[in-house]
């Protein structure tokens, strides 16, 4: 970490010393580390003496609901005025969080961000945004140690969930020593690997492996293999009596295939847009590719949303991924 960076931190360790009442918010369709991040920096502030609520716009993914306080996060702001202090977590851009919730905490005296992704645009008063990272779990966990909270079993295991996700259970090219050495303390502090992996990838019902198959019957293969896609229509979600919750990983069963270096899902929204989820391996880097489209995300994951439907934007798309890789 350098200078820089540990002079925001500082500063960040003041406001929280300072503050009194704060609201914690993660982006929309959340994922194991927005989930992860979003509770345990509630949990440690409260453990600070803090009035703190967890906030997202969307229900939790299914296999989260183990972790402690998921039951209690909130959807919506009734008082915004009730908190001197709001802090994002895990969002790349400030959209990212809803546009009520965007409403609601502009209204709140000062904004803090804690990110890890590269982002379309700077926001809050004070911004700790560290793209080295591997999941704001793990930055979050470097502050827990500026704020000298004791970490208990119950935020050892959001933070561990956090880092083990947004890893790839530490398949990703962003798994490195330290990453390993603050799951090794985690768990040490009572976070349990097998357990936790027991729930977020094996929590799946019937239905969600419906899903799959259809998903997986739309794939293709272009580029020698290098590049793989598929799509995910309203029509399946209706057809298997499940929703877009229920998609969560389906795009690493395209880049788990041995030749792929680009996978793209499309997945059809309701509201006439298409959300593109993009995954990497190697020196293909989708987040500059996200960001041509108002997207974002890492090197290796990204994504965008277009208007349109299925059958306009996976072809324009696809052949824009190909002459990318090329």
């Amino acid at each position: 970490m350098n200078d820089l960076q540990l002079e925001i931190l500082s500063e960040i360790v003041g406001a929280v010393k300072a503050g009194r009442r704060f609201l914690v918010v993660t982006h929309v369709r959340p994922d194991g580390d927005a989930v992860g991040s979003v509770l345990a920096l509630t949990f440690m502030l409260r453990k600070l003496g803090k009035k703190a609520d967890a906030y997202c716009a969307d229900p939790l993914p299914i296999g989260y609901d183990f972790l402690a306080g998921a039951e209690d996060i909130r959807h919506d702001v009734s008082d915004p005025s009730f908190y001197d202090v709001a802090i994002t977590v895990d969002c790349g851009d400030f959209q990212r969080v809803g546009d009520e919730l965007a409403e609601a905490i502009a209204r709140i005296p000062l904004l803090i961000n804690i990110d890890h992704h590269v982002g379309k645009s700077v926001f809050g008063h004070i911004n700790w945004v560290q793209t080295s990272a591997s999941s704001t779990c793990e930055m979050l966990y470097r502050l827990s140690s500026m704020l000298e909270v004791p970490l208990d079993a119950d935020v050892a295991s959001q933070l561990y969930t956090g880092i083990l996700t947004d890893t790839g259970s530490f398949r990703f090219s962003n798994t490195n020593r330290d990453v390993l050495e603050i799951a090794s303390r985690l768990v040490a502090s009572g976070a349990q690997p097998s357990l936790i992996a027991q729930y977020v990838y094996d929590s799946g019902q019937p239905q969600r492996l419906r899903l799959l198959a259809k998903v997986l019957a739309t794939v293709t293969f272009h580029a020698d293999n290098r590049l793989a896609a598929a799509e995910l229509s309203q029509k399946m979600l209706t057809e298997t009596g499940t929703s877009h919750l229920d998609s969560e990983g389906f795009i690493n069963e395209l880049r788990s295939v041995r030749p792929v270096r680009l996978a793209m899902l499309f997945r059809e929204g309701r509201n006439g847009m298409v959300h593109v989820s993009l995954r990497s391996k190697g020196d293909v880097d989708v987040a500059g590719f996200a960001h041509k489209y108002g997207g974002g995300g890492h090197r290796q994951a990204a994504a965008f949303r277009v208007a349109g439907n299925l059958e306009e934007v996976r072809p324009a798309f696809t052949a824009e991924a190909l002459s990318y890789i090329a």
